[in-house]
């Protein structure tokens, strides 16, 4: 096998190191990439985003060779659960491997590359759960701003983007068993079209993140144009071990990592932000003192802010594995195609098609298009390819694999049925106070028996669809080997369904909610609507991790959605600050409570940012009025309300011009409090902005000796002895 270029994107990175920035992002993964881009658009900003991972390989780039990465600890976080004697039993070391993308781009440069944005009652739930300014009609803008559809059809949907930095196209190969898979759920009576357009509830060809069959990450579309801005500073292997918070003010300060096996220290002028995934941004803020306090002082960390729900509420998408078909004749071109350079080169990971169904046990949303059930179909089944990418990708053991090996080279196909809304909830906790120990991660699959009837229903409709007329002209058949762990139980149960669910529970690498957003009132909320973290000043948090509730599909487009919405706030806030009036209302008013939005997602709610990705702009006929709710008498008031607000800015800017600027100091921070909403007044001229970078550097050079929370207290081990112990607490 050849070797694979390093940075095949030709991104910018590891310019000189500064002292101080403006903004310090921590992850350069799917948001991370998207937020860094964005920030950097004004050329006033100084933004240092920092990525623990390596900048990437062309092995990611082609699809189907990122098999060849899973696993790799340059490319891999290699996470797994903690051991559960209820889940993962059929799985090598009873363990599900929960890998993430260890480069730029994360999951979007590392995962399936699957075009879904999730359903509009997900992101209407997360306003009724009192997050306002986030439902459908609020972040539909933003996935179309995102958006390049390359389909010439969707490309005219008001539901769909063009000329955004993310390219999704259709599949440029698929076999011809995909065609078949959308007949058969025909013929069961399901719809096919648009599962990203008015109704989710349909069955697709698989659209995905690519541009001519290759990978298009947010490291390519984002960051790539970005890294050669003179204001952006990419930094990667730099491992983050604390973001560096005030004791007295709870305010972020700065950032501590480690780069070539040296201790760093970075400073934020503004704000630092946390974007280093579902499992690892509550880890960073655990060992940088915000979370439960009893967990945090078991391993010596001092406690800045206790905040319960930093860890919790983790939701997974996964799916029941082995729902497997034998074809017995026409199938012997589709093997060799499926095997042959053309597909390898320009397949989706061999996921070709999609549906979304609701099971008949879907009580939350009855006689609504709000789906449970997610069917992934892929045109070979587990031992087709001999044996050697998904079996050791998902780790099946060698008891399992009996199962599978009798039909080891033999043309087949699978369908994966997935539980969209687990009832489930997992944590994230520390296993140690080492930062580069690998936190523990419960996953709790299958505590509320809900999960376990929705998947029950999931394996019985892909029957149902596998076993339709037009596979069965092609001479197909169920693979009905005996389970060896599921054998005692009468075949197609209730308990032999059960049992393969908790057997063989295959993971979508879709972990979401460790750091949810929520209102003030609600105990285990970690953000508030800005992606604030609640207690500590000067710090968000903007990843999958935010999420109160996952999202019915995959999770990197509603990702890069939040992370967008995320740069407009963050622009706003100081966009407010510099203009001298409560930041904190400024944004919630232009950002979270829009009154019309355009479906070109370009509105009132940007005029802030001077913007430089130009999105086409559809016909005055084909724009969405979002907002249907809101009356003509209630626009009327709203218009009057801006005029007043406008006339009170005027004035108060007047005022200042008279009276010179306001002396506003920072508010002291106590448990239990919102993010601070006081005025913050930013330096206005280049001497009072060199004095702060002179104070800080100063600080940064005496080494922070009055900090008692050296190194997040990593108990006595220094570099060299951290990085000896493995991601699992394993000597290497």
């Amino acid at each position: 096998m050849f070797k694979p270029l390093d940075n095949p994107n030709k991104i910018n990175h590891d310019k000189p190191i500064k002292d101080v920035y403006d903004f310090i992002i921590v992850g350069g993964g799917t948001a991370g990439a998207v937020l860094a881009a964005r920030l950097s658009e004004d050329r006033r900003n100084s933004v240092l985003l920092l990525e623990a991972g390596d900048v990437g390989t062309a092995y990611t780039e082609w699809p189907m060779f990122t098999n060849l990465v899973y696993g790799s600890s340059r490319y891999d976080w290699r996470f797994v659960n903690v051991k559960d004697d209820g889940y993962c039993v059929g799985l090598r070391e009873e363990t599900c491997k929960l890998s993430r993308g260890k480069m730029l781009g994360g999951m979007s440069a590392f995962g399936r590359l699957m075009y879904v944005r999730g359903n509009k009652n997900d992101f209407d739930l997360w306003e009724q759960r009192g997050n306002a300014g986030w439902g459908y009609r609020h972040v539909l803008p933003y996935f179309i701003r995102s958006e390049d559809n390359q389909d010439p059809h969707l490309r005219r949907s008001p539901y769909h983007g063009v000329g955004g930095s993310l390219k999704v196209s259709n599949p440029r190969h698929v076999t011809s068993l995909a065609p078949i898979f959308l007949k058969s759920a025909a013929d069961v009576g399901f719809h096919i079209g648009d599962i990203n357009g008015e109704s989710q509830s349909r069955f697709m060809l698989h659209q995905t993140t690519t541009l001519n069959a290759e990978r298009w990450s947010t490291a390519r579309g984002f960051l790539r144009p970005a890294s050669h801005r003179d204001n952006l500073n990419i930094v990667v292997r730099a491992h983050v071990t604390r973001v560096i918070i005030d004791p007295r003010t709870r305010r972020a300060k700065g950032v501590e990592f480690f780069k070539h096996k040296k201790r760093r220290v970075a400073w934020a002028r503004k704000e630092v932000v946390v974007s280093a995934g579902a499992f690892q941004s509550p880890h960073l803020l655990k060992l940088s003192g915000v979370g439960p306090c009893n967990e945090l002082k078991k391993f010596g960390i001092r406690c800045l802010h206790d905040l319960p729900g930093v860890g919790e509420n983790m939701q997974s998408h996964f799916g029941l594995g082995g729902v497997d078909f034998v074809l017995d004749k026409g199938a012997a071109e589709d093997v060799k195609d499926l095997l042959s350079w053309k597909r390898l080169l320009t397949s989706n990971m061999a996921l070709e098609a999609t549906g979304f169904v609701s099971s008949r046990i879907n009580n939350d949303s009855y006689h609504m298009d709000w789906p449970d059930l997610q069917l992934l179909f892929l045109p070979e089944q587990l031992a087709t390819d001999g044996g050697k990418f998904d079996r050791n990708r998902i780790g099946i053991s060698k008891k399992l694999w009996k199962r599978f090996a009798p039909y080891k080279d033999k043309p087949g196909y699978r369908i994966v049925p997935v539980n969209l809304r687990p009832r489930s909830r997992g944590r994230v906790l520390l296993r140690s106070g080492n930062p580069f120990q690998h936190p523990d991660i419960f996953l709790n699959l299958f505590d509320d028996p809900h999960d376990l009837a929705v998947l029950r229903e999931g394996g019985r409709l892909a029957e149902r669809i596998g076993l339709a007329p037009p596979f069965l002209r092609l001479g197909a058949r169920l693979n009905n080997e005996k389970n060896p762990f599921c054998y005692r139980h009468p075949a197609g149960g209730p308990d032999w369904w059960d049992c393969r669910s908790r057997v063989f529970p295959e993971s979508m690498l879709q972990e979401t909610s460790t750091c949810a957003m929520g209102p003030p009132d609600d105990h285990y909320a970690v953000v508030d609507n800005q992606l604030r973290v609640y207690g500590v000043s000067g710090l968000r948090v903007v990843d999958a991790s935010v999420m109160p509730t996952i999202t019915s599909g995959d999770a990197i487009a509603a990702t890069i959605m939040i992370a967008e919405r995320a740069a407009d706030f963050i622009k706003a806030y100081w966009y407010a600050v510099h203009k001298g009036v409560d930041p904190a209302h400024y944004v919630s008013h232009h950002l979270l409570q829009p009154h019309y939005v355009h479906g070109d997602g370009h509105g009132k709610h940007v005029e802030y940012v001077e913007r430089t990705d130009h999105v086409e702009h559809k016909k005055p006929e084909e724009r969405i009025k979002l907002d249907e709710h809101v009356e003509p008498e209630e626009s009327k008031q709203q218009e009057e309300l801006e005029e007043q607000e406008s006339e009170e800015q005027e004035d108060q800017e007047e005022h200042a011009a008279a009276t010179g600027p306001a002396e506003v100091e920072e508010n002291d921070v106590v448990d239990g409090d919102d993010p601070p909403h006081a005025v913050e007044v930013a330096a206005e001229n280049e001497a009072e902005k060199t004095a702060e970078t002179n104070a800080l550097t100063e600080e940064a050079e005496r080494g922070e000796e009055d900090d008692e929370d050296e190194l997040g207290k990593m108990t006595g081990t220094d570099y060299e002895d951290a990085k000896e112990v493995d991601g699992h607490g394993q000597k290497n």
